[in-house]
């Protein structure tokens, strides 16, 4: 989307200041970099099977904390981020404001500092390179393999709240007036998960505990007519994996 147009979508969203080299990292439960990430996610989702789905978010909240950073910066704004590869951290652009002065804290209280190091202002991605992180990196799952009503969990930064808060939603389908009116070119996933200010560039997650996308903006006029009560645009990660993989490779 070219940047006149994103700026026409910021008008009529709240744009929360909110966050992948080689896949590697945990699910519901610290496993070995030495276990494909294919075989670690089906060996989750095999235990998953005996939870109930109270207790399967729970696990994949858990584990999406540890892959998952807080950012700040020196005006206030409030972002989020994930960690790949254990050394680059994914956010959105607009999280950064051009500005390369922030910090970032990860869920046990260390703070690190990094490098942008790929800018895009029309998919609205950054990459950050931090060295010696201790965080878990997240598994990439399929976007494109979502379907209306999945649960999505989605972790963030909120300006108003504590850092590391969750919330989830269901995947949704759009009548087309609404489509047209806010994703006229299908760019984003739409659930109704309630993101605020300080999500956007946080991971979202799917019950297996793969990462699906990144929270990127969430709709604030009148839902009165549909049956939720929030609407909220998620960046596929399908969209973007293979030119965060060339941001990240270009840096070895």
């Amino acid at each position: 989307m070219k940047m006149k147009q994103f700026s026409r979508i910021a008008a009529v969203f709240m744009l929360g200041i909110c966050t992948a080299g080689c896949v590697s990292g945990q699910e519901a439960a610290p496993v070995s970099d030495s276990i494909p990430p294919e075989t670690a996610a089906a060996e989750t989702a095999a235990a998953q099977q005996e939870l109930s789905e109270e207790e399967i978010i729970a696990s994949v909240i858990d584990s999406g904390k540890e892959q998952t950073v807080c950012i700040f910066t020196p005006n206030g704004n409030n972002g989020t981020g994930f960690i790949h590869n254990r050394q680059y951290v994914i956010t959105n652009e607009h999280v950064l404001y051009d500005t390369d002065d922030f910090t970032m804290q990860d869920v046990n209280g260390r703070e690190y500092t990094g490098t942008v190091i790929y800018r895009d202002p029309a998919d609205d991605i950054a990459v950050i390179r931090a060295e010696d992180m201790n965080g878990s990196s997240v598994i990439f799952g399929d976007s494109d393999a979502l379907s209306v009503g999945d649960t999505l969990i989605c972790i963030g930064n909120p300006a108003e709240g504590e850092p590391f808060s969750s919330c989830t939603g269901r995947c949704l389908e759009l009548d087309e007036a609404l489509e047209q009116k806010i994703d006229r070119n299908r760019r984003f996933i739409h659930a109704d998960a309630d993101i605020v200010s300080g999500y956007s560039g946080g991971p979202v997650f799917n019950m297996n505990g793969e990462l699906i996308g990144s929270s990127t903006a969430a709709y604030i006029l009148d839902l009165s007519a549909y049956e939720f009560d929030h609407l909220s645009l998620i960046i596929p990660i399908s969209r973007v994996r293979e030119q965060i993989e060339t941001a990240c490779t270009q840096q070895k």
